[in-house]
Order: structure tokens, then sequence, then C-alpha cells
């Protein structure tokens, strides 16, 4: 009886290893399907990504910090807060590293800034490092917030 239980369960492993995934099923582990966007379908952008848009002095500020060519909503993508994303291009400017690197491993791999840096750089002094970048973004964003508010407003006769 347990050759029997033992040969079928051989044959149906056989058998659906090599049967072809329907149409609407996916094979475990395969990778998702691309879909193709049209150009009039609609993009959800994140909050950083909104606060770019609607604070164009701070998006000004930041791409003229990035590389040449960097898409600015795409090197925003998957950051979960402003600070951490202006912070991060900072701390790429600062040591002269990748962004896309630091982007890597805080995005991707879940590491804080200083464990980023000190990822890449082991021997810098990486928390310090990772202070300065948050210090200097967290007066970027003031600055940029306050230069937005104060061409806001009217001049008052």
């Amino acid at each position: 009886m347990q050759r029997a239980r033992l040969a079928f369960a051989v044959a149906a492993a056989i058998v659906m290893t090599t049967m072809p995934v329907g149409a609407g099923q996916r094979a475990t582990g395969a990778p998702k399907p691309k879909v193709a966007r049209r150009s009039n379908a609609r993009v959800v952008l994140s909050p950083v990504q909104q606060e770019l848009q609607r604070n164009t002095v701070l998006s000004n500020t930041v791409r003229a910090r990035l590389p040449q060519g960097t898409d600015l909503t795409a090197a925003a993508s998957g950051f979960r807060r402003l600070e951490l994303f202006v912070a991060t291009v900072h701390a790429s400017n600062n040591l002269a590293v990748p962004f896309a690197e630091l982007k890597r491993r805080i995005v991707g791999d879940g590491m804080t800034l200083g464990q980023a840096i000190q990822d890449m750089r082991p021997k810098s002094r990486y928390w310090s490092e990772a202070r300065r970048a948050e210090d200097d973004a967290a007066s970027m964003i003031r600055t940029s917030e306050a230069v937005v508010l104060a061409a806001g407003r009217q001049p008052t006769r």
C-alpha cells in the first residue's frame, strides 16, 4: 500500500510540473506578469511624490543634487517619508556614493540611512554622516516651505 501511494505521489508530481499553466493561473514562484500601462491610465503618486510636485522649490533643489537626467518622481518612489528621501539624496551627495545603491538598501532591504551608509562605507563615521544628512534635509524642507509660503502671500497695501 505504501509503495502504491509513493508511486501515485511521484506520478502526480511529474504530471503537475509538466502541465501548462492555465490562462487565469500562475505557477508558484513565477514572476508576476507585467501589465502594460495605457497612456491615459492614471498613475497613483505616493505622498512623497505628491509633496515634491506641490513644492517646486524643494523639487528643484533636490533635482540639482541628483545625477543628471534622473527622474525625480521615479527617484522618490518607494520612500514613505519625504525627510528620508531628501536625507538619502544629501547622504549620496555628501559621501559621493550612488543614490540608486543607497535607495536600494533603504527601500528594498529595509535598512536605516545609517545602516545603508555603514554597509557601503564601513570605515566612515556612518551615524554622524546619517545625522548630518537628516539635519540638512530638515533644513532644506523648512526653507523650501517658507519660500513657498512667502511667495504665495499677497503684499499688504
